[in-house]
């Protein structure tokens, strides 16, 4: 275990009988953290959260969290994420999603906290397949549907987009109201939610979960006030960490790569997705716009398993730039601009649609110097994907002490959308063994 430094503790008189640490400090230990704090009086927890990587760190490959997206569109599907059927086999991941967006829907209420946070947008999903149709009504089925304002898209409105939808192969689309997150602000929003209830925040690496009496020796270290405050309980949200971390060494972990690129472009107040699943040998076919509150776009993107390069690939830049023009023609402004207009706020946005010459002739250099005013950085992350889904339950470790862990990783590219319902479940599985 490593130690580099400390926020202040509490003073000692004021720490209460039950010590949880959550390990790791992403969007699903902060929100396990904060859920712990808020769910249950400050008398029954002392909450420590022990992470290697916080929220106002330079942006890292080993954060996955800061490369997020994000936008709540919730992956609970009994066939594929990337499918427009209807939710047949996993109603309680579908459950933790929707009680995350109702969580996030009230945080980006005007006049919340988080409003700066979060954007409530209409978002549109088509499909390379027909949306399935019950046998029994007759009606079509879609696992999204219970979204506000949730629409299928008739085939006279595919047919007379002007993206030109059913040559790409599209044959089916839905579109409803949700909420897209500005990562790095919402993440520095749950950090300070945290400390300002109470918590504390530690830096520090553990290389062992069962070794207790080292992670005791830790905390001493990082804060020595904290030497004798026992430890009743830890929370494992290391994600990808959990493929390595002793005593837990889950081969089911394993990276799921993702790419995207930031641009600059406030007039784009929507959200557009296609998805589509690869043939054979090929990977899934995924194309995303989506706006930020603050102006910014996240486009992308793709989903290469096993894959930790950790560095954004220019060819896979340009594929994506490429995939988002076709999606999203409207990127482009219908005049010509210079980044210091987009990035000063000085734009004069017009209604004309933008003229778009042909991605499929145009050369990688003449399709950069097109995007380069709306370019910020290309990006690249690890989603801790996990082969049989989210882990969220208990062991008993043996140590100095017997004490719980309750395992709350493996969420892949879910995280922020399954966020608040994954931490109300980790809560519960607590308070049935303290």
């Amino acid at each position: 275990m490593t130690a580099q430094t400390a926020d202040a503790i509490p003073d000692k008189s004021s720490l209460t009988t039950k010590h949880v640490v959550v390990l790791g400090a992403g969007v699903i230990g902060l929100t396990t953290a904060i859920s712990i704090l808020e769910s249950a009086s400050k008398t029954n927890y002392l909450v420590t959260i022990l992470a290697s990587h916080l929220p106002n760190d330079p942006k890292s490959i080993d954060y996955t969290s800061h490369w997020a997206g994000a936008h709540h569109v919730s992956h609970a599907t009994g066939t594929d994420a990337n499918s427009s059927s209807a939710n047949t086999e996993h109603p309680e991941q579908l459950a933790i999603d929707q009680e995350t967006f109702r969580t996030m829907w009230d945080l980006s209420a005007q006049g919340s906290d988080a409003e700066k946070c979060l954007m409530r947008i209409e978002q549109v999903e088509y499909y390379h397949e027909e949306i399935p149709v019950d046998k029994d009504s007759g009606q079509a089925r879609h696992h999204l549907s219970w979204y506000p304002d949730f629409k299928i898209l008739s085939s006279a409105t595919l047919s007379s987009s002007p993206l030109d939808l059913l040559a790409q192969g599209i044959r089916s689309g839905v579109s409803f109201n949700t909420l897209t997150i500005d990562t790095p602000v919402y993440l520095r929003y749950l950090y300070q939610r945290f400390v300002d209830k109470g918590g504390i925040v530690l830096r520090g690496r553990v290389d062992d979960i069962r070794d207790l009496q080292e992670l005791q020796r830790l905390l001493h270290e990082l804060q020595p006030t904290a030497s004798d405050v026992q430890i009743d309980a830890l929370i494992n949200c290391t994600g990808l960490g959990s493929r390595t971390l002793l005593g837990v060494e889950d081969d089911a972990v394993y990276p799921l790569r993702g790419q995207t690129v930031l641009l600059r472009a406030p007039w784009i107040t929507f959200g557009r997705t296609i998805s589509s699943k690869g043939k054979e040998g090929k990977e899934d076919l995924w194309t995303y716009i989506i706006p930020r509150r603050s102006g910014d776009i996240i486009v992308g993107g793709i989903k290469t398993p096993n894959d930790s390069f950790p560095t954004p690939r220019p060819e896979t830049t340009i594929d994506i730039l490429r995939r988002s023009l076709r999606l999203c023609p409207e990127l482009l402004h219908p005049q010509p601009v210079k980044s210091a207009e987009i990035r000063s706020g000085t734009t004069q946005l017009s209604t004309d649609s933008p003229s778009i010459p042909n991605l499929d002739q145009l050369s990688d250099s003449d399709l950069l110097n097109l995007i380069e005013p709306l370019m910020v950085e290309a990006g690249c992350g690890l989603r801790p994907a996990r082969n049989g889904g989210v882990r969220l339950d208990v062991e008993w470790i043996e140590s100095t002490r017997r004490i719980p862990i309750i395992h709350n990783y493996g969420h892949s590219g879910s995280g922020f959308q399954s966020s608040w319902g994954s931490a109300t479940r980790a809560w519960r599985l607590l308070e049935g063994v303290l």
